[in-house]
């Protein structure tokens, strides 16, 4: 913290704007719980002083700020700063009894942990293709790159660039995600840190094709179904796994013999349940249905 703070007083404290009649300086400090403190220091002219500060984000709204009762010194909290990435434009004009005025501006860029917006705006633009654009209010002058990063259906890892509203990137469906959407995350380097933004999004309207690819290796019967449940596969099952409805590992009583298994789910609340089945050619989800 100590090396950070004399990085921000190099760059933005004791900044001098002078005239022959009155002058006043400007240091800040970052404290540990991330308060922001400006302080007018070294006035010069005709006291009594007026001081006059204007704070704004890196997108040009207004900061909100606390003041001491005489105006000289100002306190941003952490929430507000962290809610504006870190970034502070400040500027502070003093007056004195004589009217000379004096005004000194600058903008603070700091280390500090700041929100991850998890909201995509998405759009299916082609087969499998995808609009993409990312909720955030980030200065763009404060990024320094972006990138999107997805796993395909197939299990590969895919990244591409993410080059602003309507990136477009291609999903390539796979036995390993019956679903009809997919999780990918946006990770942005800023001059100041760094935020990794994650979602959900839709890249088919329809989970048809991905159903059919799952059932030509798995064969799943009785579905729906309320006490045992027997599967088939292509090759040898080595584990199964059942999921809830939110993504929870369920207890599961099962068998296996080869290239088939027995499921007990005769004690399960009714629900949709997804069945992950991993065998010698790969893993493999479906959906089953107890009633």
């Amino acid at each position: 913290m100590k090396k950070l703070l004399l990085s921000i007083s190099l760059t933005l404290g004791f900044l001098s704007f002078s005239y022959a009649q009155c002058s006043v300086q400007v240091n800040d400090s970052l404290l540990s719980n991330y308060d922001y403190i400006l302080n007018a220091v070294n006035a010069t002219g005709t006291a009594p002083f007026v001081y006059n500060w204007t704070v704004t984000d890196g997108n040009g709204m207004p900061v909100m700020y606390t003041s001491t009762w005489d105006g000289d010194s100002i306190t941003i909290d952490a929430m507000t700063l962290q809610n504006n990435y870190g970034c502070v434009i400040y500027q502070l004009c003093m007056t004195d009894a004589n009217n000379c005025t004096t005004c000194s501006s600058d903008t603070a860029a700091l280390q500090v942990p700041y929100p991850c917006y998890s909201q995509f705006n998405s759009s299916i633009v082609g087969p499998n293709q995808v609009s993409l654009t990312l909720m955030s209010s980030i200065p763009q002058w404060m990024i320094t790159n972006q990138f999107v990063t997805w796993t395909d259906g197939n299990g590969q890892g895919q990244g591409i660039p993410y080059m602003g509203p309507g990136t477009i990137l291609t999903y390539t469906p796979g036995a390993s995600n019956p679903s009809n959407k997919f999780f990918c995350c946006i990770m942005t380097t800023a001059i100041n840190g760094g935020c990794i933004s994650c979602d959900s999004i839709q890249y088919t309207n329809s989970t048809l094709s991905l159903d059919e690819l799952t059932n030509n290796t798995l064969h799943i019967t009785p579905n729906p179904a309320s006490s045992v449940v027997k599967i088939e596969s292509n090759s040898g099952i080595e584990a199964i796994k059942l999921l809830n409805s939110v993504g929870q590992s369920v207890i599961l009583n099962y068998s296996v013999e080869g290239d088939s298994a027995w499921l007990n789910v005769s004690e399960l609340p009714k629900g949709i349940y997804i069945v992950e089945v991993s065998t010698v050619a790969g893993a493999f989800k479906q959906r089953i249905i107890k009633e």
